[in-house]
């Protein structure tokens, strides 16, 4: 925890810090006042989750405003910018300069939404302390005696069905971790399947929730299954996804006990670290897939990580706010998109997205589609209201928050950091269709615990 004067003096340098940068910035700009209402942004960030949000790296304030950092980079990237403002706005064939207009609207627009949602998140904030409060004589006795008849056979599956995926996929595993890029379109040839790939994720949640209530000490040898579960996801070239299954575990750790903290923040730096290095792994992949002759390492990092859409970036507000007038406003409907997306498409509804209507309107089939973002898709639905809609965003996930840390339930704080890890910290990039990757990490491993406590409940009654 930082102490208070330690806050003013990192508060001051890091100010002191950015302005400098953002002057030199604004001095050489080709576009002008981008640095400026991105120097704005930052200080907004920075001030709120140093001061309005209690010491807590592991807030939903702090994981949002991690992702959302990168509409402040974007503003300094894009200030020397002349025909480049990422790759998805070049499908649009804007003139410069109106491209350039639309990013100073975007950044405005960004300062607004993050005053809301932090106002929305503080406003009813408290500090709350993880205590368990389970009952270690009735169910979950009998889950930490019975829980790895379960663990291992899923383990056991995910494992052997990826082996087998590789080999029907890329005729080896060697050959489909060098092309993971292409996972997609090897998968699609294929007409296979990984959705049994869940089946390891849920045996890792449900080994985890073991460990702590039987108050064991992480070993090496779970530590090294995550790792695997890791290299699983990655192998199908979902980066994000593979990251946030290691984040949902730290988080989890970091949650239920402070003194852990410090020690998961170097964790949490370190993988993310890792993954930037994997994007360039990434585009070397689909290179090598190809047959493309070129070095992947010789890209700008920015090219890669901000023009390539990889996290919350202006080009996603520049083509929302080119697409959709502000006369016109979907009212909530596309918040229901997740919902025909997975259970609708049992009734043959064809998947609907903000983002499949843009790749539909500008962007080539060779190409994947973007996403509005956060505040983008609030635009889209409430217009000049979406910063109001923030707001209300900013407090559900104070009281959702509030009422797992209060609940004193190991169950349901590790649903929670799956959806801390696998759509808080991601939704600035993505939108509210990115629920199913939150329902996914946390349905199967519910249903394990939903068949173990089945099976205690028959034991139960047998014994009655």
């Amino acid at each position: 925890m930082i102490r208070m004067n330690n806050k003013h003096v990192f508060f001051l340098a890091s100010v002191m810090g950015i302005a400098l940068l953002t002057i030199y910035m604004e001095f050489y700009a080709l576009n002008l006042f981008l640095p400026t209402l991105s120097f704005i942004l930052i200080v907004s960030i920075i001030t709120f989750n140093l001061y309005l949000n209690n010491d807590d790296f592991y807030s939903p304030l702090s994981m949002f405003s991690i992702m959302y950092l990168g509409y402040a980079i974007g503003g300094f990237y894009y200030s020397e910018a002349t025909n480049y403002f990422g790759k998805f706005v070049g499908f649009l064939n804007l003139q410069p300069s109106t491209v350039v207009d639309l990013m100073r609207v975007s950044l405005v627009y960004a300062i607004i939404c993050f005053l809301c949602f932090g106002l929305g998140y503080t406003i009813f904030k408290e500090r709350v302390k993880f205590k368990d409060s389970f009952d270690a004589n009735g169910f979950w006795c009998f889950y930490t005696r019975y829980y790895h008849y379960l663990v291992i056979p899923f383990l056991i599956v995910g494992l052997v069905y990826w082996y087998w995926i590789a080999h029907v996929t890329a005729g080896g595993m060697l050959n489909m971790l060098m092309y993971f890029q292409a996972f997609r379109h090897l998968v699609e040839d294929a007409k296979v399947s990984t959705l049994p790939y869940h089946f390891y994720y849920a045996g890792i949640y449900l080994w985890l929730l073991a460990i702590h209530i039987k108050g064991e000490r992480v070993t090496k040898f779970f530590l090294f299954c995550s790792v695997v579960g890791l290299i699983i996801n990655l192998s199908q070239g979902r980066i994000t996804l593979a990251i946030t299954f290691l984040f949902s575990q730290m988080f989890f750790f970091a949650l239920k006990d402070e003194n852990l903290r410090k020690k998961v923040f170097i964790y949490f730096v370190s993988l993310m670290s890792f993954a930037f290095l994997v994007y360039f792994l990434r585009m070397l992949s689909n290179s090598l897939f190809i047959g493309v002759e070129g070095d992947a390492f010789d890209k700008n990092i920015f090219d890669v990580i901000i023009g390539g859409g990889n996290v919350a970036d202006l080009q996603q507000l520049v083509i929302i706010f080119h697409t959709y007038s502000i006369n016109e406003a979907a009212v909530g409907l596309t918040y229901f998109d997740w919902i025909r997306n997975t259970i609708g498409q049992f009734f043959g509804m064809e998947p609907s997205s903000i983002g499949l209507t843009i790749k539909q309107l500008y962007i080539p089939e060779s190409s994947g589609a973007p996403t509005p973002g956060a505040i983008g898709e609030a635009f889209v639905n409430f217009n000049i209201a979406g910063p109001l809609f923030m707001f209300f965003v900013g407090l559900a996930f104070t009281f959702i928050y509030k009422h797992v840390m209060k609940s004193g339930s190991p169950l349901l704080l590790l649903i929670y950091s799956i959806f801390l890890a696998r759509f808080i910290f991601i939704y600035p990039k993505v939108d509210s269709t990115m629920l199913v990757n939150f329902l996914w990490g946390a349905t199967p491993f519910l249903f394990g615990v939903g068949f173990i406590f089945i099976i205690f409940e028959l034991a139960k009654g047998n014994r009655s």
